[in-house]
């Protein structure tokens, strides 16, 4: 990937080539960021110019034996190692590279993507996708072999977040220690759920949020959308293209979040335990997921965060599409100063407890008896 073609982050790109045209190329980094903001496309552009062999002033040179094999996601030295689980593909002991065909072709196919619409890819169902320790043992059998042609040999690390204590002990050592000419490249989105040990290895690239405006070029360079629907798309992605893509091809997929949530909350307003309960057993299902559920937590924050627009900003500043807006109007007198900190709290222990395999029934049915009191709280 060249530089040109990711969105975006038009600083970041000047930093990154600086530093290898001085010589300051740190072996252990970490693209941090958003999911779908750009950061691994970042990393697989930097990981392509720093093994150029003809760079032209700001980009790789793309027309190299280096870049096309780049461009193909198929370079000798350039691995990558993702989560992964059971699926269809692979039975039992998933791996990385097990599944290489799968991830190139995942790829090739989504030039922006986040760790859900990979599982869907994957077919692994409800199931939480890891990096394991057979993924670490293939990182360090990586980085024991010599350089197939390249100057750096490169290893990209999506989501090291997903790493399993096995995993990321293994790999401690190649970070502290590791070969010349080799790149440790890891993408993430969160380094509370990193070892601080990993953190203290690597140099961070802190990928921001992307503006709307290059959201906007993004999806009129790319996407051939009309400038209109590009503004209104980029101002409901929140900083993330995978976001204005999703809008883009499935402008009503909220919908399906925004009707659970409003009845979610009536019911809580009214502290109607029956019917709380079914709608809990309704979420907590097998084929809602739990990458599902973890994203109903985030739509429900983001609405929240909406409300105290609408209450202490301006109603101008939301985004929102028209069925959002319309409920927001009505939800936003129960969001406001008194309850805001708790609500947000609850939401993201409970999210943290999805990660962490809690049991679904039981983590909503506490994060609905806590809102049933918050949405009475007064201003």
């Amino acid at each position: 990937m060249l530089f040109k073609d990711v969105v975006g982050h038009s600083d970041l790109k000047e930093h990154l080539i600086e530093s290898v045209s001085r010589g300051r190329i740190s072996h252990a980094q970490l693209f941090l960021g958003k999911e779908g903001g750009g950061n691994f496309q970042m990393a697989l552009a930097y990981a392509q110019y720093v093994n150029c062999s003809s760079p032209v002033e700001n980009d790789s040179c793309g027309k190299c034996s280096s870049c096309v094999k780049y461009n193909n996601l198929q370079h000798p030295d350039l691995n990558f190692f993702y989560p992964t689980a059971t699926s269809s593909f692979v039975k039992e002991k998933p791996s990385s590279k097990k599944l290489t065909k799968v991830w190139i072709d995942f790829v090739k196919e989504n030039e922006y993507f986040n760790l859900s619409s990979w599982g869907d890819f994957m077919g692994i169902e409800n199931k939480q996708a890891i990096l394991n320790k057979e993924d670490s043992l293939d990182i360090i059998k990586s980085f024991s072999l010599k350089n197939f042609e390249a100057k750096y040999k490169v290893n990209i690390i999506w989501w090291p977040e997903k790493m399993n204590i096995d995993c990321s002990n293994k790999i401690l050592k190649i970070l502290e220690e590791p070969n010349p000419n080799s790149l440790f490249l890891l993408v993430g989105h969160n380094t509370d759920e990193l070892l601080a040990t990993i953190i203290s290895r690597v140099q961070l690239i802190k990928v921001g949020d992307l503006s709307d405006t290059d959201i906007e070029k993004g999806l009129i360079s790319k996407e051939g959308v009309p400038v209109d629907l590009a503004e209104s798309l980029a101002k409901m992605s929140n900083g993330s293209f995978f976001e204005a893509i999703q809008l883009l091809k499935n402008p009503d997929g909220d919908e399906y979040f925004i009707g659970i949530f409003q009845t979610w909350m009536r019911l809580c307003y009214t502290v109607d335990f029956l019917k709380l309960n079914k709608l809990v057993d309704e979420i907590a299902k097998k084929d809602f997921g739990r990458e599902k559920q973890k994203k109903f937590l985030e739509y429900g924050m983001r609405i929240f965060r909406e409300c105290i627009i609408y209450n202490y900003a301006s109603k101008d500043l939301n985004r929102l599409h028209h069925k959002e807006s319309v409920f927001n109007g009505k939800f936003a007198q129960f969001i406001h100063g008194g309850n805001i900190l708790e609500l947000i709290e609850i939401f993201e222990h409970t999210h943290s407890g999805i990660v962490r395999n809690a049991n679904p029934k039981i983590a909503f049915m506490n994060l609905s008896l806590k809102v049933c009191n918050f949405l009475k709280y007064k201003v």
